[in-house]
């Protein structure tokens, strides 16, 4: 079962349980929200509304998230590339050990 946590999000607070996650990282997340809360509506002061605030803070997490996919997948692909490479390059080390001449 998942335990309930007291949060903090800017001035709000909040009581929230996630799965999967403790306490402690869940706290962790909520100040990392609080902070880009807090750094977003100092690049933004002339938006008053902490609705649009919030929206522009989920809106730039999805970025970061994006961004770290979009490396992760790339890097994925590479990694399978280089595996496909190794292993070519071995099945024609065996095939040349194999030959008759031993050359």
């Amino acid at each position: 079962m998942n335990e309930k946590v007291d949060i903090q999000i800017g001035t709000r607070r909040l009581v929230v349980e996630m799965e999967g996650l403790t306490p402690i990282e869940i706290n962790g997340m909520a100040q990392k929200v609080s902070d880009r809360l807090a750094e977003l509506q100092t690049q933004n002061k002339t938006v008053a509304d902490t609705s649009k605030i919030a929206l522009l803070v989920a809106l730039s997490f999805a970025a970061e998230l994006e961004k770290e996919r979009s490396a992760h997948e790339m890097t994925r692909r590479m990694l399978e590339n280089k595996a496909d490479q190794l292993s070519q390059s071995l099945r024609e080390s065996l095939e040349a050990g194999a030959r008759p001449d031993g050359a």
